[in-house]
């Protein structure tokens, strides 16, 4: 089988404030989420993908897997829509790059990069007010002061 991943194009990604409850009296606590969407221009079936990402500028990094979507078509091209998500502490900056293996490469597994054009991926989450007046003060005490 030859090579069918080509590029990584239409990079979106967000980052956001979660929220989780835990313990007795549902202690609030918040994290950070990073969401990444792209596509993949070429079908597999023989495709992983995913981020490598860091949070403390490359001085560790890890893998994240990303997850297929569905097959779609961009000019009469087949494509891949692919999706990856990733939770941290606050506050924290993402920084990622994507990839895709190929694994259909007949002696090879060709991987095919998007690094923004090796300015990789950034994106910065912070506590907002309420997300700091929530850690504060018990759920009761909450719903008085709003």
């Amino acid at each position: 089988m030859a090579q069918t991943a080509f590029s990584i194009e239409n990079v979106t990604f967000s980052g956001s404030v979660q929220e989780t409850f835990v313990g007795e009296g549902g202690v609030p606590e918040f994290f950070s989420q990073l969401s990444v969407e792209f596509v993949i221009l070429g079908r597999g079936p023989n495709h992983v993908a995913g981020l490598i990402l860091t949070t403390d500028s490359w001085v560790t990094s890890q893998l994240v897997a990303a997850t297929f979507q569905s097959f779609g078509t961009i000019s009469g091209n087949g494509i891949e829509f692919w999706g990856a998500a990733f939770q941290s502490g606050l506050p924290v900056t993402f920084e990622f790059v994507i990839f895709c293996d190929d694994f259909g490469g007949i002696d090879s597994v060709p991987r095919i990069w998007n690094t923004n054009g090796g300015s990789v991926f950034q994106q910065s989450v912070v506590m907002t007010p309420l997300c700091q007046l929530r850690c504060r003060f018990p759920k009761s005490r909450q719903q008085s002061m709003l």
